[in-house]
């Protein structure tokens, strides 16, 4: 498994979400940031039991004539990660 992802209304829920898990303690595995493919925003954070979750907002409204967005091999981190624009090696290889 390598991820739950729980949808939230808006980036500020997404914020808000942050700010309860760092009141909490919890681990931050990356975020808050933006996802380059969907735009979408979120945060990944691991449970007590050891799984990643995701909390996630936005994203493309998309229709028929929507255009097409191709990405390459070599945009991974940016696809994934928009402002850091790299994938680090726990998100990529951590599964529970």
């Amino acid at each position: 498994l390598h991820h739950f992802a729980f949808w939230l209304d808006s980036w500020h829920d997404i914020l808000r979400a942050g700010d309860i898990l760092a009141r909490n303690k919890v681990k931050i595995d990356i975020g808050p940031t933006r996802h380059g493919i969907t735009r979408g925003t979120t945060i990944y954070f691991f449970g007590p039991n050891g799984n990643r979750n995701e909390v996630f907002s936005g994203g493309y409204m998309t229709y028929a004539d929507f255009p097409c967005i191709t990405w390459t091999a070599d945009q991974i981190g940016k696809a994934v990660f928009y402002i850091q624009q790299e994938v680090n090696e726990r998100f990529s290889t951590y599964l529970t």
